[in-house]
């Protein structure tokens, strides 16, 4: 069923009426017949429409709403204002987001292999300039980035050795290929290594942040590599972190707070943002806000708020406390303290440069470095939020103790953005995973069930995560 859904989604996408390649410029409706990509204009479009699924948009809004609630709520950072939900209390069998999330990354990684099929198929001087590697490239990372969010939530990527992978999806879907059986860990990860390497070599080299390039795809494929945890991989990591630092064409920002109330995607830290549709803001309902905390449904819980207490960010991230849902505080990153939304508090952030220094840091001290470097860096970003007080720091002596320290700097930096905090938790030491967030006892509770949905419409899929039922 669900790649059946997809093909008709895709069709609605590709289009040769319009060559703009932009995201305010979204494909008319046409079938995709086999030929709709036959040159270069025509496959801008196409991957303009890849970008659409990437963003989750439509012709009033990109919603990256998920996006910024998952992995905040998993990790108890922001909550319902409603009651709490399952996802609050790790225990994931009736999660609100199994079903969208599953379907929206197979969305985008179909969009994909739609772009990558048809341009391959065409002649090399249907393109100018290297035109035609560097949309592969982007088709390749939009594809790596589906495939390694839907590991991260549905797979066991914690374990190379697991049988537990997803579905690799390498072509566009048709009535012979769409009951595939699920990967293992290992083939997915080379799988998506092999995508990212491409769009590292081929993606241009540009400091475009609504455009993938080949800064943002050594930034995920650091992601992939801590997670992966291999031989060679924190190395590696390390590697592309201090390329991306030393060469790369971003910069921190020099007040954290300016990137979401002043600059948003001017800001020369932000690798890969999301642009909002024309006068977005002026689409939601006071409702649609709950997300961001203008209103009392999604809200910043009291571990962040613990978490900020002494930290300049409190002011700006964790508003005033809501007084219909005791425990509660707005939510007010992207919104400011009046509670208006403007067309900048629509931005939202898939990579900023402050990610690939924590990575380097979390990639220093888990291969057994300096930990007076990871220190440093650590330093460095926190700086960039008006800390002054880095005694904690200081006094972390062992490596999982600074371990502890580099992940509550991904936990303030990053709440409410790309599900960051909860990668960057599930990658400590399982006693440390607990200690920070008692309700995970079990690493059962750090993905979530594949859609029962998906075990009707294809019996090839396999079993489904140990620990829940088909």
């Amino acid at each position: 069923m669900k790649k059946l859904i997809y093909i008709l989604l895709v069709t609605a996408l590709f289009s040769q009426s319009a060559c703009k390649k932009e995201l305010n410029a979204l494909p008319q409706n046409a079938e995709v017949d086999g030929n709709a990509i036959v040159d270069e204009p025509s496959a801008n479009v196409a991957l303009n429409g890849v970008y659409y699924c990437f963003a989750n948009a439509n012709n009033t809004s990109t919603n990256w709403n998920n996006n910024k609630i998952m992995g905040s709520l998993f990790a108890g950072y922001i909550g319902s204002g409603n009651g709490a939900t399952v996802d609050e209390s790790d225990i994931f069998g009736n999660s609100i987001f199994n079903s969208s999330e599953w379907a929206r990354y197979y969305v985008l990684i179909n969009a994909a292999n739609g772009v990558n099929q048809d341009v391959q198929a065409l002649a090399d001087n249907k393109f100018a300039n290297g035109r035609k590697t560097q949309i592969l490239a982007e088709a390749r990372f939009l594809r790596a980035f589906g495939h390694f969010k839907l590991l991260s939530y549905f797979g066991q990527w914690f374990d190379i050795t697991s049988p537990y992978g997803i579905i690799i999806e390498s072509q566009f879907n048709n009535l012979s290929n769409i009951n595939s059986p699920r990967s293992t860990v290992s083939a997915c990860y080379t799988f998506i290594l092999n995508d990212l390497d491409y769009a590292i070599a081929n993606a241009a080299d540009s400091s475009s942040n609504v455009y993938v390039n080949k800064w943002t795809a050594m930034a995920l494929k650091m992601r992939v590599l801590l997670s992966r945890n291999q031989s060679g991989d924190l190395a590696e990591a390390i590697t592309l972190a201090n390329t991306i630092i030393s060469n790369g064409p971003y910069t921190l920002e020099p007040n954290e707070k300016d990137i979401f109330y002043t600059k948003g995607l001017s800001s020369n830290e932000v690798m890969l943002g999301i642009q909002p549709q024309a006068n977005q803001y002026l689409y939601y309902s006071n409702s649609s806000l709950e997300f961001i905390g203008a209103s009392s449904f999604f809200e910043a819980k009291p571990a962040l708020d613990s978490l900020l207490k002494t930290d300049p960010r409190h002011s700006w991230v964790v508003g005033q406390a809501d007084t219909n849902n005791v425990g509660s505080y707005y939510f007010i990153k992207y919104i400011q303290p009046a509670k208006v939304s403007t067309q900048l508090s629509e931005v939202a952030y898939a990579f900023r440069l402050s990610e690939v220094y924590l990575m380097l840091a979390e990639a220093t001290v888990r291969s057994g470095g300096s930990l007076s470097a990871a220190k440093t860096t650590l330093e460095t970003v926190m700086s960039k939020a008006g800390v002054t007080d880095f005694s904690a720091v200081t006094a972390a002596t062992t490596a999982d103790e600074l371990s502890e320290q580099i992940y509550y700097e991904y936990a303030r930096n990053f709440v409410g953005e790309d599900g960051i905090e909860w990668m960057a938790l599930l990658r400590l030491p399982p006693a440390i995973v607990t200690q920070i967030r008692p309700t995970i006892t079990s690493t059962i509770q750090y993905i979530l069930p594949i859609p029962h949905a998906e075990f009707v419409s294809n019996p090839n899929i396999g079993p489904q995560n140990p620990g829940y039922s088909k």
